[in-house]
């Protein structure tokens, strides 16, 4: 049975970041997905709502319970690969539910705000940590949705809880958990919809030098930005380095497609105007062919959204 009628009842306030907004929600039908993908390819979502509050997340959920329709969530769309079949069902983006509070070392934000943004925030208000996955683009959400890790540091390293709405429209708080492994694997069941995100962070006095880090390691992330660019493809092998089993393989630089593995980054790709999501997939699906020719098992990190042909 659904509880949608009774959630407004049950949800607390205190469960709401500060700054989040209030606002009429807007059910968009066959909405072109290409335009919110970093890839900038893939066909149209069925139903497309783009909430700015937790109780418009809530009424998108309800709608599509009633209709019975399958829902997806996205952040900014910078992770995930849109089949250019399109998506059937209902598309929510978190993108637009901003607001962040501060207090003590306890920073809170809502899934809408920016990995950038939040670790700017939290280096302005002394609190450090966070600086060492500067880079990776997209929202605080997509970044725990996929367990975000870069230079030997996972979002899950300071998560302190994550609170969440299921499809049935229950409300439920994830505790922190720590991951020594930093599998970069989704800590979520497909349709959850964090709508809140607390980290617990460490305080420090030296921010001059945390600024200095966190701008160190946006640039070893840096794409040119006349291409698009997908964030991480694979996830790290244990003890390995998926960009160096790219390099390591030859897979970088042109591909005789209009995607290719960067130069700069290697376990991303970036794509030309005209490119289709099918040739992503297949140059993704190459990548992992001929690791494997190389004794590497490189298992898919970017999320496929829709149907594709021998999709794992």
């Amino acid at each position: 049975m659904a509880l949608f009628l009774n959630i407004g009842m049950r949800y607390n306030a205190d469960m709401i970041p500060t700054g989040s907004m209030l606002s009429g929600l807007v059910i968009t039908e066959g909405m072109d997905m290409s335009r919110l993908s970093s890839f900038s390819t893939g066909g149209r979502a069925e139903y497309y709502a783009e909430p700015r509050s937790v109780f418009d997340a809530v009424r998108a959920l309800e709608m599509a319970y009633r209709k019975n329709l399958s829902v997806t969530v996205i952040g900014a769309g910078t992770h995930v690969l849109v089949s250019d079949d399109g998506i059937p069902g209902l598309v929510i983006s978190t993108a637009s539910m901003r607001g962040m509070s501060i207090k003590g070392r306890l920073l809170v934000a809502a899934p809408g705000e920016s990995l950038d943004n939040v670790i700017n925030q939290a280096i302005d208000h002394n609190l450090t940590g966070l600086e060492e996955i500067a880079g990776i683009p997209g929202t605080i959400a997509g970044a725990l949705s996929v367990n975000a890790a870069a230079n030997s540091t996972s979002i899950s390293d300071f998560l302190f809880y994550a609170d969440y709405l299921t499809t049935e429209g229950e409300a439920h708080r994830r505790p922190g958990f720590h991951d020594p492994s930093r599998s970069q694997r989704s800590l979520f069941q497909p349709g959850e919809l964090i709508i809140s995100i607390a980290l617990r962070l460490r305080p420090a006095r030296a921010t001059a030098e945390a600024r200095m880090r966190k701008e160190e390691y946006v640039e070893r992330m840096y794409i040119p930005p006349c291409r698009r660019f997908s964030g991480i493809i694979y996830r790290d092998p244990p003890g390995m380095s998926a960009a160096r089993i790219i390099r390591e393989c030859g897979l970088t630089g042109p591909s005789g497609l209009k995607a290719e593995f960067s130069e700069y980054q290697p376990n991303s790709i970036v794509t030309y105007p005209g490119c289709t999501s099918s040739e992503i997939y297949a140059l993704i699906e190459h990548g992992r062919m001929k690791a494997k020719e190389h004794g590497y098992d490189l298992e898919t990190s970017v999320a496929l959204l829709g149907s594709f042909t021998g999709a794992p």
